[in-house]
């Protein structure tokens, strides 16, 4: 009587088809998860770039733009005169800054510089050197992010105007600010909403001092 060999090596359709289903439901799985980390690490992501924009904002205006190949730096700190520009709903406070450089030339005495708020941008206007800017620039966000970025709020004050840190000259209506209270309120839209949800926004509130030496 002759035995019959048999081979076990093969599968089955079955055992084939169960592997697939499994193959793919670990596939589905690990999308998911990759997406989801994906998500969260873009708002950490845009949240970590306003935060970013926004303290160079501030930096910029506190120490300065770099105008001649950045020798010359125009900001608060190295002005010779400061001046609050525009309206905020915050009584003596104003939506920009005025900043006229020291001048070491007859030439230079005219330069000046202006940062303040519009249309949820911070902008740089200027004359320097007898030239003036073809247009305001960007200074946060940038022009490329203006759809994503906003600076809801920005205000500036005259920290002492009651004396309440430094000695004050006077009380004349022409007095120059020497300490200013900055304040910048901004988002980023981390997601679209969809009709009728808004969208979301992540957003950051910094106040900061800043001396005219």
């Amino acid at each position: 009587m002759y035995k019959i060999l048999k081979s076990n090596d093969g599968v089955t359709l079955i055992e084939l088809i169960t592997v697939m289903v499994l193959s793919t439901l670990l596939i589905l799985i690990s999308a998911v998860g990759v997406s989801a980390f994906y998500r969260k690490y873009k708002v950490i992501s845009d949240f970590m770039e306003l935060q970013t924009g926004a303290m160079a904002c501030l930096q910029t205006i506190r120490n300065g733009y770099g105008f001649s190949r950045g020798e010359e730096f125009y900001g608060v700190a190295n002005a010779r005169e400061v001046r609050i520009v525009g309206y905020t709903d915050t009584f003596g406070g104003g939506s920009g800054i005025r900043i006229t450089p020291p001048a070491g030339k007859d030439y230079q005495k005219s330069n000046w510089v202006s940062y303040y708020l519009e249309e949820g941008i911070i902008r740089m206007n200027y004359f320097y050197n007898g030239v003036g800017a073809d247009s305001p620039k960007y200074i946060f966000p940038d022009r490329q992010d203006r759809e994503r970025i906003q600076v809801t709020r920005f205000s500036v004050r005259d920290a002492n105007a009651g004396g309440e840190y430094l000695p004050l000259g006077g009380f004349d209506s022409t007095d120059i600010p020497a300490l200013l209270l900055v304040e910048m309120d901004a988002r980023v839209k981390i997601r679209d909403g969809k009709h009728p949800a808004p969208d979301e926004y992540k957003t950051i509130s910094y106040r900061t001092y800043m001396v005219k030496k």
